[in-house]
């Protein structure tokens, strides 16, 4: 395999690998514990042991060290006594995602960094995953359904990444994740544990309804496209909605550390990244939802910045009165703060294509001067010369 099915096999594994939680451990059934030999939960681990050594080999991996620090610290403050047994694994995959296995691998996809806004967001959603790890919800679902040769391709693949096949594995390992939702009981027990550590640490509980009510106008966009994967092991319905805003409402003289500086800090380096990523996807609906809201919600500095990258996914689009549109948005783009080069040199184009080929060469101009060692540099040249502009 490839690095990206093979990341996308063991990702999909360890989302799909969740179900009903039993009303109490067995005796030694302990989170993290490591299983006896030759027991079914032996199987397991050996499984997602194998899929972490191939985690660690990913490119995939981000292995930025400072924004490691600050998820991994968040993560360990709502996990309390089982920070120990967590490992992260930030994944540069533009979709929202969360999982943990049972032998304390916790991913977390850069999709999901890209539409949080806040700390109090990613604690809920780290909390909610250590729920499900505290739960044994992953050992109880294979306990359940191991035998399904469904599965057994599934282990297959997880033992074994290196040898499998290519499109045909992977889609079926699409099907099993399709077939293994999460159950309403589970997500409500993983919700109240993520959302009881969220306010124990004196986080806004407000932060997780909010995130998930974005998530959920963001789903509605994608009709004709499949679930988001979030959505394949994550059901989001309004009466979960509504659960998670009454437990919310319910808290008196709630905390309010939503911690927007801290996380803005640690994710501020990545956003341009993140944002040429999202748009690689060609979702075009969500992606201009999903930057519209953070444009709404973007401190001063970063205006420009998503701005232009709204501009850019209109543009990218193409439908109806897209270009039209786009055009507007990198005219706002360049007087505002944070706008990148980039954005001069579309609002050139929009205007060489309005005819004004003085506003168009100023533009070009604007972005050679503030990007000369661009890529494109020699590209945007022969169009101001063909623009009668100066070299």
């Amino acid at each position: 395999m490839t690095a990206w099915p093979r990341l996308c096999a063991m990702t999909l594994i360890l989302a799909g690998l969740a179900g009903p939680a039993d009303a109490a451990n067995a005796p030694g059934d302990t989170p993290n514990t490591p299983p006896a030999q030759a027991s079914d939960e032996a199987e397991l681990w050996y499984a997602m042991d194998r899929a972490e050594a191939e985690l660690k080999r990913s490119p995939l991996l981000v292995r930025d060290p400072t924004l490691n620090a600050y998820v991994r610290d968040v993560a360990c403050k709502v996990a309390g006594d089982h920070c120990g047994h967590i490992r992260l694994y930030i994944m540069d995959v533009p979709q929202f995602n969360a999982s943990m296995s049972p032998n304390g691998m916790l991913l977390l996809w850069t999709g999901a960094l890209l539409r949080m806004r806040n700390e109090a967001e990613l604690a809920f959603v780290l909390g909610h995953e250590v729920g499900h790890f505290t739960a044994r919800h992953t050992l109880r679902q294979w306990r359940t359904a191991r035998s399904a040769s469904a599965w057994l391709s599934v282990f297959q693949v997880a033992a074994y990444g290196t040898g499998a096949g290519g499109a045909a594995e992977l889609a079926g390992l699409g099907g099993v994740m399709a077939m293994m939702k999460y159950s309403r009981d589970m997500e409500r027990e993983a919700d109240r544990l993520g959302f009881a550590s969220v306010v124990a640490h004196g986080w806004a509980p407000q932060a997780g309804a909010d995130m998930w009510a974005r998530m959920w106008r963001e789903e509605q966009t994608r009709k004709y496209d499949r679930p988001a994967q979030v959505f394949s092991t994550h059901p989001a319905s309004q009466e979960r909605l509504n659960d998670i805003r009454r437990a919310a409402e319910a808290i008196p003289n709630p905390p309010q550390d939503y911690g927007r500086e801290r996380y803005y800090a640690a994710i501020r380096p990545l956003l341009p990244r993140l944002l040429d990523e999202e748009l690689a996807q060609r979702r075009y609906a969500g992606s201009i939802l999903v930057i519209g809201e953070l444009l709404e919600d973007a401190p001063a500095e970063d205006k420009g910045l998503l701005t232009f990258y709204l501009g850019e996914a209109y543009r990218r689009r193409g439908l109806n009165d897209d270009r039209a549109r786009a055009a507007s948005y990198y005219a706002q783009a360049i007087t505002l703060p944070g706008a990148p080069p980039a954005a001069w040199r579309e609002y050139g184009y929009t205007r060489r294509d309005a005819g004004d080929r003085d506003g168009a060469r100023t533009a070009l101009q604007h972005y050679l001067a503030q990007a000369p060692d661009a890529d494109d540099r020699a590209f945007v040249q022969r169009e101001l010369d063909r623009l009668g502009g100066d070299r």
